[in-house]
């Protein structure tokens, strides 16, 4: 099972409860409590003790999870782990050990510990990671660490070009829609930014709308009326009519719960939302009254175990057809036809499903699946009979960075990979993906880098007027042209 590697994570929840007094004497996640005997050690002098590393951990009851690290030379400030400040490191020609202590909700001090075994180059360790509670492991694996650069040989472009951009103040851009002469973005706990972006090389925040205590994670834009992703209230209706004054209008279903959305979708009257927490469900509104969504049914897919993993992190729909990205479920296919009553039909587990984007090409039904986790890469599926979806071809970049997001324009898929950036592909065939542009937004000095797995280009949309236009957790709103 996989796990998400951020600080709500299960790796940074405490497994059980109650307090041994006489563990904090244990130290079983300090350097010299960990036996690196059988390891090669002195291949550690060559590794490069700075920078950005993506890092995988397998934990030995068979689950992991992703990364990162920031090193920072033998001083050690500055460094991250984990996005957690690190409070213990040791580096040398036969030692990279790194440790963050941190309080959890019992008052216990947690130790996440990383001590490195061996390496490969400058680029590439292995090791041992260990979680302790007040000195006493209670969880331990192995990781596998690769700095972060630009893939191989290529430069900072190719086939596209850098149009314009607009860097955030605050919060990190997630997601972005663009109607009418405004990009909206979704951008966290910041909330809800719009930017005019008729002079595409000069975009100008024109309006802000700050939630008071919650984050916002997609959104969608309908005529006059925006609909937001939200980590507390379902969903958030704005009126738009006039983009520099956004009116928040309600945010529904009706609840006093915590509820998480992750995705929207839209097809016809009705909307789709992800939503991840706390039930694992599909929140489906009829949208006859736009400005008031109305709660139709809340659809869990058969067969997904929302304790497992098994959540709905993404949606998307396409001819009465509902395509749900269902974590280590995989990607399952509904018939949406009444929308408040969908059918499953099938499903693709080939791996961890994120997102996916559907379309038709040569007169075939296909989904573009990808997955958020070390090792990601797209899976292309011919989901012309659901019952039996099948895997047609697929695209990958290199183990350590992994996929955001992607969208399908025409025969030609653009994809938001985090730390390499865009990437244009053409699958006029399907089955043979042809990478035809990129354009590499992550730059290692930028504010906020080494503090996830999840950093770099986020979230892509291509509205048909020539321009691509993307979120990107450091730089903000980015828009593009593809010059091929």
């Amino acid at each position: 099972m996989r796990r998400f590697f951020v600080l709500s994570s299960t790796l940074v929840l405490v497994l059980g409860c109650g307090k041994d007094d006489n563990s904090k004497d244990k130290r079983e996640c300090h350097v010299e409590a960990i036996n690196l005997s059988s390891c090669q050690r002195s291949t550690l002098a060559g590794v490069q003790p700075t920078g950005v590393w993506n890092v995988n951990v397998e934990l030995s009851d068979g689950s992991g999870s992703a990364g990162a690290f920031k090193l920072s030379g033998a001083g050690g400030t500055g460094a991250k782990v984990l996005g957690l400040a690190v409070t213990d490191q040791q580096i040398s020609q036969d030692t990279v050990y790194l440790a963050s202590d941190v309080m959890d909700t019992y008052d216990r001090t947690l130790r996440f510990a990383f001590a490195a075994c061996e390496a490969d180059g400058a680029g590439k360790m292995t090791g041992v990671f260990r979680r302790c509670v007040d000195g006493s492991m209670d969880l331990q694996g192995t990781f596998e660490a690769m700095r972060v650069g630009r893939n191989g040989e290529e430069t900072e472009a190719s086939g596209v070009e850098l149009v314009g951009e607009a860097a955030l103040t605050a919060g990190a851009a997630r997601a972005v829609a663009v109607a009418g002469g405004y990009a909206y973005l979704a951008a966290g706990t910041e909330g809800l930014l719009v930017y005019d972006v008729s002079n595409p090389a000069q975009p100008t925040r024109v309006a802000t709308a700050k939630p008071s205590d919650d984050a916002y994670n997609d959104l969608l834009v309908r005529g006059s009326t925006l609909y937001v992703a939200s980590q507390k209230v379902g969903v958030v209706v704005f009126d738009v009519t006039d983009p520099k004054a956004p009116a928040r209008v309600r945010s529904v279903p009706d609840t006093s719960v915590a509820l998480a959305t992750t995705s929207l979708a839209i097809d016809g009257n009705t909307l789709y939302a992800a939503s991840s927490s706390p039930n694992g469900e599909v929140l489906i509104f009829d949208l006859t009254t736009v400005t008031q969504p109305k709660l139709i049914d809340r659809y869990y897919v058969d067969g997904a175990l929302p304790a497992n993993g098994e959540l709905p992190m993404d949606v998307a729909v396409l001819n009465n057809r509902l395509y749900v990205s269902n974590w280590t479920f995989g990607l399952s296919v509904s018939d949406a036809t009444n929308p408040a009553d969908p059918k499953l039909l099938g499903r693709f587990a080939g791996s961890t499903s994120r997102t996916a984007t559907v379309g038709v090409i040569n007169g075939r039904t296909y989904a573009f699946d990808a997955g958020e986790d070390w090792g990601a890469h797209v899976s292309v599926l011919d989901v012309g009979n659901a019952a039996s979806v099948l895997q047609v071809g697929g695209f990958s970049i290199r183990p350590q960075v992994s996929i955001a997001t992607a969208t399908l324009s025409g025969t030609k898929l653009y994809v938001a990979y985090y730390q390499d950036g865009l990437r244009v592909l053409d699958v006029s065939n399907p089955s043979m993906p042809r990478q035809v542009g990129y354009y590499n937004s992550w730059r290692e000095a930028d504010t906020g880098r080494g503090l996830s797995f999840f950093e770099g280009l986020s979230n892509i949309t291509v509205p048909g007027d020539g321009y691509i236009y993307a979120t990107e957790t450091s730089r903000g709103l980015m828009i593009f042209r593809e010059t091929n």
